[in-house]
């Protein structure tokens, strides 16, 4: 009886979460009038001219251009995307961005063929220099904690906004919700985001020990949510087991980097009773021999990310990774700024709906029951787990 009230009232809180998440979406679209929308070119009859830069290459960061593209499409901005469809389920964001640069796809927009860039791959001092000096660009779009942070620190002479950072006023990119605190930058937040995740792993579960793996670092504890974590565990009374292991600096260092994860994983599988897999530099084909220890030893595999790491041996997610209607917000954000508002007049707080998603094949190997009444809010659910490709 007991876990059937504590269910319902899951089901409860994510009907509500769900319902505010559709009304934060319609009011955006709502107060975005035709005048607001309408398509301009600059004062001296240029194009816009777009930039991007990423922390490094995740599938939250390409979702999320292809969903401020798909944005921009509805609003009028882009006027040609025929083709855009083969390229835009890709993973790699340069592709996707390499190929709007290479096509006539508005007579507004440009985006800059040679100002891609990727953080862990490009000289950030040239990026910062070019932003300062160059001055060729009227924005850039940036995704990710580590780039929000570097691109917001220096570059007052290029407007910034700033996606997909966990939480982007911990991490210092900007001032507070309310107000970015400088003229020229953006950034979206959903400040309970994490919390959200969280609360409902744990109204699911119970687990008395949750472990992590995460780098010791500033920026690493905001994306990693470790803030969430250890304020959950201070209210639910559950121990919290970390482990650290440093982020891959280069290709050559990923060898170095499984090879760690996989013993903080074969440590925290005989210590734990869940698993909070956060974001990391973690390839998903590499995640079912990853999981392996905590099948063998039935523990919970709870995901920050996603479908992705569900879809690949996790046994659970809510997602709030919703690219599709963050890139709609961000493409009308963007549009405000074209037609002549400050980045720091902008609204930066969107709230959009989770999802519930599960993998049965994982529940089956930890010898987990999913509730019926949770089945009923489950938005999508994988039944199997795929055998890893060497």
């Amino acid at each position: 009886m007991k876990k059937t009230i504590i269910i319902s009232f899951i089901v409860i809180s994510l009907l509500t979460i769900n319902l505010n998440g559709l009304v934060s979406l319609n009011l955006s679209q709502a107060t975005a009038g035709e005048d607001e929308l309408t398509p301009v070119i600059r004062k001296d009859g240029s194009k816009w001219r777009i930039g991007y830069c990423e922390s490094e290459g995740f599938i939250t960061y390409s979702k999320t251009l292809v969903g401020i593209v798909n944005g921009l499409y509805e609003r009028g901005w882009l006027t040609d995307l025929k083709g855009f469809e083969r390229v835009s389920n890709s993973s790699d964001a340069k592709e996707i961005w390499q190929w709007l640069a290479a096509r006539e796809v508005s007579p507004y927009i440009e985006f800059v063929y040679d100002a891609f860039y990727n953080m862990k791959n490009c000289d950030k001092d040239a990026v910062i220099k070019r932003l300062k000096m160059q001055q060729d660009l009227d924005l850039m779009v940036v995704m990710g904690t580590e780039a929000g942070v570097a691109l917001s620190e220096e570059t007052q002479d290029t407007n910034v906004f700033v996606f997909a950072a966990s939480n982007a006023v911990r991490a210092g990119i900007i001032d507070s919700v309310e107000d970015s605190g400088r003229d020229h930058l953006w950034a979206h937040m959903d400040q309970s985001r994490f919390e959200r995740q969280l609360r409902v792993f744990y109204d699911i579960m119970k687990f008395k020990k949750l472990g992590m793996v995460y780098e010791d670092s500033d920026i690493a504890r905001v994306y990693s949510a470790v803030d969430e974590v250890e304020t959950l565990a201070a209210e639910k009374g559950f121990d919290v087991v970390k482990y650290y292991v440093a982020e891959p600096r280069n290709p050559e260092d990923y060898q170095r980097y499984y090879r760690e994860v996989r013993e903080a994983y074969d440590k925290l599988a005989t210590q734990v009773d869940a698993i909070f897999v956060t974001v990391a530099s973690l390839e998903s084909n590499m995640l079912p021999e990853l999981f392996t220890p905590f099948y063998q030893q039935k523990v919970a595999i709870f995901s920050q990310l996603g479908n992705v790491e569900v879809a690949n041996g996790a046994l659970l997610t809510v997602s709030v990774m919703d690219e599709l209607n963050v890139g709609r917000f961000g493409a009308d954000t963007l549009i405000k700024y074209f037609r002549g508002a400050k980045p720091r007049q902008l609204t930066q707080s969107f709230q959009s709906a989770p999802r519930i998603v599960f993998n049965t094949k994982a529940a089956e190997k930890i010898g987990f029951k999913i509730p019926f009444e949770l089945i009923m809010v489950t938005d999508e659910v994988y039944q199997e787990i795929p055998v890893q490709k060497r």
